[in-house]
């Protein structure tokens, strides 16, 4: 696992996008989307096989499901098979929920055949978890960053307070702080988010639309070598409390 990712802009795209489409939108980071169906899912190997070849030195990380989808332990086990550089973990409630997916990725990493620790995560707080933000310094050694899921506008006060709540997170923790996903269609409005995000010490931000990309790679233009965060330990050891 790389001490360090081009970590401005995440696309996040179903499994069954077009890998030379997605390609195209110039995101530093592709999140394939395993929330869906399971029947989605199906196309992830035919992706994370095109993008290999493609994009051989990028590779893939993967949206998984919340735990109370009681889907998340088979959405990680099929992104390690894919050769998964990280996880992102929707719907966070706690650190403890990092803990659990650690010794998923571990058990997947060692039946696969590869050193447990290589996968890393990122953890995606909803509103339970920004209640428990404080939860999340020194859960697992594979943390390597901190997002959230928006509530309400995305210049509300909520919003103000998930950036601040999450923003503290992610420094005490020592892993950097992804902003939230927008489904704003103005370019202006957008931009400013991208902006309040920055000025905030966010290192980058999650989308859904390939328009904003370009948006997002010009805001946070000095965070293209931001640091992830703690190395990740090869070692066998287990997650840290």
């Amino acid at each position: 696992m790389p001490k360090s990712l081009k970590s401005r802009s995440w696309l996040i795209v179903e499994p069954s996008a077009e890998p030379a489409a997605v390609q195209s939108a110039g995101a530093d980071r592709i999140l394939l989307d395993l929330t869906g169906s399971s029947v989605s899912w199906q196309a992830v190997s035919e992706f994370s096989k095109a993008w290999s070849d493609m994009e051989p030195d990028q590779p893939l990380s993967f949206l998984l499901p919340p735990f109370l989808s009681g889907r998340t332990e088979t959405a990680a086990g099929n992104a390690v098979r894919a050769g998964a550089v990280s996880v992102f973990l929707s719907g966070a409630r706690s650190g403890a929920e990092v803990q659990r997916l650690d010794v998923i990725l571990r058990v997947e990493e060692i039946r696969g055949g590869d050193a447990p620790g290589g996968t890393a995560i990122v953890a995606l707080a909803n509103a339970a978890g920004m209640l428990a933000a404080a939860s999340f310094e020194r859960c697992s050694r594979r943390l390597r960053g901190i997002g959230w899921e928006a509530q309400g506008g995305p210049l509300s006060d909520t919003a103000r307070l998930a950036r601040a709540t999450i923003r503290l997170a992610a420094s005490a923790a020592g892993v950097v702080a992804l902003d939230a996903v927008s489904p704003t269609g103005d370019d202006a409005a957008f931009r400013s988010e991208c902006l309040a995000a920055r000025e905030n010490g966010f290192a980058g931000k999650l989308s859904r639309q390939s328009r904003q990309i370009p948006i997002i790679n010009h805001v946070f233009a000095d965070q293209a070598s931001a640091p992830v965060g703690r190395t990740i330990s090869k070692t066998s050891e287990p997650p840290s409390a």
